[in-house]
């Protein structure tokens, strides 16, 4: 981790942040993303009924069924126990599971949110091209704060 400055070409705003980049880079810049804090992602996987199981359902849900608009969850049944080659009664289990923990709420058929406090939801339509070359060409230091 360390401190990369880049300017906003709209404002002149010199931009400082912390950076970690890991693995390749989005294949969607404007598809959006969520930042979970790590307090939940602990509790969550330390959790012995969560950890190895319905962790597979949250995680489905997050990638494959988030609206990185409102941060509802709509899932299918059908498609998420095809996708998780899963039977009904697990994937009723595991949802019943997440749901009685409280990592997360029914809001209507089929929708779902995290619990609250738990992300914060973000875009990438800001990064570009440029803005990786920077970063791959960038010599990230320890921050001196």
């Amino acid at each position: 981790m360390g401190r990369l400055a880049l300017i906003d070409k709209e404002t002149g705003e010199i931009i400082e942040d912390e950076v970690l980049i890991v693995g390749k880079k989005p294949y969607k810049l404007d598809k959006g993303y969520v930042k979970v804090f790590v307090t939940f992602l602990r509790d969550v996987i330390e959790d012995k009924d969560i950890a190895g199981k319905a962790i597979r359902l949250l995680f489905y849900m997050l990638e494959e069924c988030l609206n990185y608009e409102t941060l509802v969850m709509t899932v299918i049944p059908s498609y998420a126990m095809e996708r998780l080659g899963i039977c009904r009664k697990t994937y009723y289990n595991w949802l019943n599971t997440l749901i009685k923990k409280g990592i997360i709420q029914r809001i209507d058929r089929y929708r779902y949110v995290l619990k609250p406090y738990t992300a914060v939801k973000g875009k990438m339509s800001k990064a570009n091209e440029n803005t990786f070359k920077i970063i791959r060409n960038t010599k990230l230091t320890p921050n001196s704060k």
